[in-house]
C-alpha cells in the first residue's frame, strides 16, 4: 500500500517580493524554499526525499472580492471549480448552501474510503456565537456566559466584544477547523472523527501540532484533561503512524492563519521554523514510496507585515516522493491537486 498524504498550511502564500530577500518571512527556509533559486517551478535539492514546489493559483485571476479558506478546500476535495459556483467573498459572507451542494457528491475522502483518514480532532465544543459547524449535533454547545467566566488566556479572561476583547481570535483558531468542508466531507464519506482523546493517545493532532495555543488557555470548562506538549516530531510520527494505516490521509495546520493576523514578521518567522521542522520530520518518517503533497489554501503569512486580509497571492504548493517534480508541473490549481491524488485511489 502507498500512502497518499495531503497536508494543508492555512494561509501562506507565496513572498510576492521573492522568498530569496533577507526580508523574506522564509528567509531561514531550510528545505521548503531553496536558496538562490526563483521561478514557477522549483526542484528542492535539500529536501530529505525527492521534491518540488509549484506555485499554484487558488483565485483563478479574479481580482474583486477575499478569497476564504472554505472555497478553496471545497474545490481541493471535489475538483470542481468552487469559485465559477461562488465567486470571491464579496462583503457578506460564505454561501455555505453553495459549497455544501458541491460537497454532496464524490469527494477525496470517498475515493479513497474506507482507507482514509482526517488527522485532525475535533475541537470539543460547539460554540454558536463563532457561528455553525458541521458537527455541532455530535459535541456540548456553550453559550458567550459560560465561556467568559470559564476560559482564560495567559491567566486573563476570554472577552468575547467590547473594547476589552480578549482571546477571541485564539479561541476561534482552534474551533475553527469544526467548520471546515472537509470535516462534512469526512462526515459524508463515514469516516471516524477523531476526539482530544485520540489526541492525548497519539492517533490525532490538533491543528496546532504542539498545543501550545491549547495550554495557554484554561480550556477545563470545554475538557477537563489539559493536552501534552509536542514537538513537531513529535507530531509528524503521529501523521506517519496514521499513514501508514491508510491509504489517504489529511491534515490540516491551522496556526499560521492566527499568526498572519498579529502582523508580527518574528512569530511569522517561528511559525514556518515549526512547519519546517514538522514536515522535515514527517519525510523521514513516512515509507519511500510515499507521495506528500503540502498546499495551501490562500496567502497571508508571507505578506503579514503589510497587509491584513488574504491577499491573492499564489500559494506554494510542495510535492515529496517518486516523480515529484513531473507531478509538481501539473498542480497549478486546487481541481488539478485533486485530480492528482484521485488518480492515486
Amino acid at each position: 500500500m502507498t500512502p497518499v498524504l495531503l497536508v494543508a498550511l492555512d494561509s501562506v502564500g507565496v513572498d510576492p517580493l521573492g522568498h530569496d530577500r533577507a526580508e523574506s518571512v522564509y528567509a531561514g527556509s531550510t528545505f521548503l524554499f531553496p536558496r538562490g533559486r526563483a521561478g514557477p517551478l522549483l526542484d528542492l535539492p535539500d529536501a530529505p526525499v525527492e521534491g518540488a514546489l509549484v506555485e499554484t493559483d487558488v483565485t483563478g485571476g479574479r481580482t474583486e472580492g477575499s478569497i476564504e479558506c472554505a472555497i478553496t478546500y471545497t474545490t481541493l476535495f471535489t475538483g470542481r471549480d468552487a469559485l465559477a459556483e461562488h465567486g470571491l467573498v464579496q462583503g457578506l459572507g460564505l454561501r455555505e448552501g453553495v459549497l455544501e451542494g458541491l460537497l454532496s457528491g464524490d469527494t477525496l475522502f470517498h475515493r479513497f474510503a474506507p482507507s482514509a483518514a482526517l488527522a485532525n480532532a475535533l475541537f470539543p465544543a460547539h460554540l454558536p456565537f463563532l457561528r455553525s459547524s458541521y458537527v455541532e449535533d455530535l459535541l456540548p454547545a456553550f453559550g458567550r456566559d459560560e465561556v467568559e467566566t470559564r476560559v482564560t488566556l495567559h491567566g486573563a479572561p476570554v472577552r468575547l466584544a467590547g473594547p476589552d476583547k480578549h482571546g477571541v481570535a485564539e479561541l476561534f483558531t482552534l474551533a475553527e477547523l469544526n467548520q471546515n468542508p472537509f470535516v462534512l466531507a469526512a462526515r459524508r464519506a463515514g469516516l471516524r472523527l477523531r476526539t482530544w482523546d485520540d489526541v492525548r493517545a497519539g492517533r490525532a493532532l490538533t491543528s496546532t501540532l504542539t498545543h501550545a495555543l491549547e495550554r495557554s488557555m484554561d480550556l477545563s470548562l470545554f475538557d477537563p484533561a489539559p493536552l501534552p506538549p509536542r514537538t513537531p516530531a513529535e507530531a509528524a510520527r503521529v501523521l506517519a503512524g496514521l499513514a501508514a494505516e491508510h491509504r489517504f490521509t489529511f491534515y490540516k495546520y491551522q496556526t499560521a492563519d492566527l499568526v498572519a493576523h498579529t502582523h508580527r514578521v518574528d512569530l511569522a518567522r517561528e511559525t514556518f521554523a515549526e512547519v519546517e521542522a514538522f514536515l522535515g520530520a514527517l519525510l523521514r518518517a513516512v515509507p519511500a514510496d510515499a507521495r506528500v503533497v503540502v498546499t495551501s489554501d490562500h496567502g497571508h503569512l508571507e505578506q503579514v507585515g503589510f497587509t491584513r486580509g488574504h491577499p491573492k497571492s499564489r500559494v506554494p504548493t510542495w510535492v515529496f516522493g517518486p516523480g515529484a517534480r513531473a507531478a509538481a508541473d501539473g498542480l497549478r490549481t486546487p481541481e488539478a491537486i485533486f485530480r492528482h491524488l484521485a488518480a492515486l485511489a
